[in-house]
């Protein structure tokens, strides 16, 4: 499987500005024969907290729609993020990661699970309630959305079907080192392929260098792209399997003791 990460300078809540860069780059990833394109949180608008203005319908949300016919029109998979309005009897929103295939049909969905209290991302957004993986091309590929990156966890329980992880992200300049030593972490301490595709330039006064990346399971740096809007292409193997069983790092693991230290 080939990866392209979609690294955008997005225009700030200009969905469709930023749809004609996400067509560009859609185009270019095409012509690199990647078969998916992944674009960072929030692809369209960047992380804004109006969801007012920038909040679609969750069962009818025009962005898929329009991100569909472009994956329909380059028959490529594309996966982004958007901000959804409320459901029905909710008061906040959901911070959702979408991933179509090459006809623009929905292959999964997941919500933002730990939304950014420290940017006041919690008052507008709720977390989400599940996790969730996608079947892609022999892969089972895990979904995060940014500020999911701190929380371990949640990688070891999807690594458990999964042997890729992708996450879209609007991480700022100020914290790029967490970002990629993050992603190495993630990748070496579950085995896994991990990607992690970033916004780049300057949004509502905030720095982004992007520093897009891919790592291999053993923590190898495959591919990266730092300031500048662009994409980088990267081939996931089918070797994840055999790494682990034969460095059985997760057979060591002491599931029951650690869910015991959680409840006291």
């Amino acid at each position: 499987m080939k990866i392209a990460l979609g690294q955008l300078n997005m225009a700030w809540e200009d969905k469709e500005l930023s749809l004609q860069k996400v067509r560009k780059l859609t185009a270019q990833a095409a012509a690199g024969e990647a078969d998916l394109i992944v674009f960072p949180e929030m692809s369209l608008t960047g992380f804004s907290m109006d969801i007012d203005r920038i909040g679609e319908d969750p069962d009818q949300p025009e962005s898929v729609e329009r991100m569909g016919r472009i994956a329909g029109e380059y028959h490529i998979a594309i996966g982004f993020g958007w901000a959804a309005l409320p459901e029905a009897g909710q008061t906040k929103g959901t911070n959702r990661f979408t991933v179509l295939d090459a006809e623009g049909k929905v292959l999964g969905e997941y919500s933002k699970l730990h939304p950014f209290r420290y940017g006041g991302e919690a008052d507008i957004y709720q977390g989400g309630d599940r996790l969730v993986t996608v079947p892609f091309m022999g892969h089972t590929i895990g979904l995060f959305v940014c500020y999911d990156l701190r929380f371990p966890e949640i990688f070891e329980l999807v690594s458990e079907q999964a042997d890729v992880m992708l996450v879209i992200a609007d991480w700022p300049a100020s914290r790029a080192d967490h970002w990629l030593t993050l992603l190495k972490a993630r990748a070496i301490e579950n085995q896994s392929y991990m990607a992690g595709v970033n916004c780049t330039g300057s949004l509502n006064g905030l720095d982004y260098s992007g520093d897009s990346a891919v790592f291999d399971p053993l923590g190898n740096l495959l591919g990266t792209l730092h300031g500048q809007e662009g994409i980088v292409i990267c081939e996931i193997g089918h070797d994840v399997q055999a790494l682990r069983q034969k460095f059985q790092m997760k057979q060591d693991r002491r599931n029951e003791f650690y869910i015991q230290e959680y409840q006291k």
